[in-house]
């Protein structure tokens, strides 16, 4: 069990959130995006607790990645842990007045990390918008925004108006970062 606050990407419901319980229990900060959960590190002390898929994108440009940050940190935080676990359990998922099927699918939300599901498993053509964390992704689905998702299971499970089409299973490589 690590000790201290861990401090990653939220909000409540990412993959980063439960990986940060698993590993250090309740004791954790949530932050908009994993840059700022490391630069509050930095700043402020605790350990940052990044993805090595982290990607964050805006209209479709790369914007910042697990790269960027690791290496823009070399100075000041150094890497005290890293391991692969498995993500919670992923899905396709639609609003349930969605009558048709994943050949269906016009336009779809997800996180930059999971577009790879986006391409394995939606219509070649899709629309898709890129969000910071996959529990925007079911919001946006909720609110008729987009067709589809990309989503956690318990979250998609958590929204009344969702359903799933298909579950996915993946894992990730988590990366533990401290103050030099």
């Amino acid at each position: 069990m690590v000790k201290g606050i861990i401090k990653t990407l939220g909000p409540s419901g990412t993959d980063a959130h439960a990986e940060a319980v698993r590993i250090g229990g309740e004791n954790i900060e949530l932050f908009p995006s994993f840059r700022a959960a490391i630069d509050d590190s930095e700043t402020r002390g605790g350990r940052a607790l990044v993805a090595a898929g982290y990607l964050d994108m805006n209209n479709g440009s790369l914007v910042d990645s697990w790269v960027d940050l690791h290496f823009s940190k070399l100075r000041s935080m150094t890497m005290v842990g890293v391991w692969e676990s498995p993500t919670k359990p992923m899905c396709v998922a639609v609003h349930s007045d969605f009558s048709g099927g994943i050949a269906d699918i016009r336009s779809a939300a997800s996180h930059p990390a999971t577009l790879e599901f986006v391409r394995e498993h939606m219509p070649v053509d899709v629309v898709v918008s890129t969000v910071r964390a996959k529990p925007e992704a079911a919001r946006l689905v909720s609110e008729q925004a987009v067709d589809a998702c990309i989503g956690s299971v318990d979250v998609v499970e958590s929204i009344e108006n969702l359903k799933i089409l298909k579950k996915l299973e993946a894992t990730m490589v988590w990366c533990l970062y401290e103050h030099r």
